[in-house]
């Protein structure tokens, strides 16, 4: 082969050399911009998620808050049910007890303490000191200065033993007509000593 053949040869070669490499750097560059957009996306992505992991701990948190502020409140109320459960277990042990009290003692002999006048209309103590005063005056042989004919515990409070007649409960009665529980005791109490007289 002749030496002008291997110049233009090898010319050709560089020549086709040279137009590759800018190719070959284009790409490189192109994967190279591909390459940091995609770490780009990736990183604002991470950036996302730990915000919203960063919204997901204050959120878990108030609610824990808000958790530990009603179960307080809960607590709260709870105990002041208890103390108000205590409470009127113990009025309801000391009515019984007055109640049972009232029993032992004879029909004329009954009377009413002022803690428990309180309770009941005036109109029914009343009534109750006038029925055991006139049954000491009867004994003394004195006569009695009130009217002989007043009207009946049952007739001044009818709607009252209707719905014990019915079979309703104290407390029942108690929600329908406004009274206290004690009161109505007191009350039935009053007309089966009367009834004995």
């Amino acid at each position: 082969m002749e030496p002008w053949l291997i110049v233009v040869i090898l010319g050709a070669a560089a020549l086709v050399y040279a137009m590759m490499l800018p190719k070959r750097k284009e790409e490189q560059s192109q994967q190279g911009s591909v390459v940091k957009q995609v770490e780009a996306t990736l990183e604002q992505y991470m950036a996302e998620i730990e915000n919203e992991n960063v919204e997901l701990v204050e959120l878990v948190s108030q609610m824990k808050q808000d958790m530990a502020a009603k179960q307080l409140s809960q607590q709260e109320q709870l105990s002041e049910m208890r103390q108000r459960l205590v409470s009127l277990e113990q009025q309801v042990a000391q009515q019984d007890a007055r109640l049972t009290q009232m029993e032992s003692l004879p029909a004329g002999q009954a009377t009413v303490s002022r803690e428990t006048a309180a309770a009941i209309e005036p109109e029914a103590f009343l009534e109750s000191a006038a029925a055991a005063g006139a049954g000491s005056e009867g004994q003394d042989g004195t006569e009695s200065t009130l009217p002989e004919q007043q009207p009946s515990i049952r007739d001044r409070y009818p709607e009252l033993f209707e719905l014990y007649s019915t079979g309703k409960s104290i407390d029942a009665i108690g929600k329908m007509t406004g009274m206290h529980r004690g009161e109505i005791q007191l009350i039935l109490q009053l007309a089966k000593q009367e009834e004995t007289l």
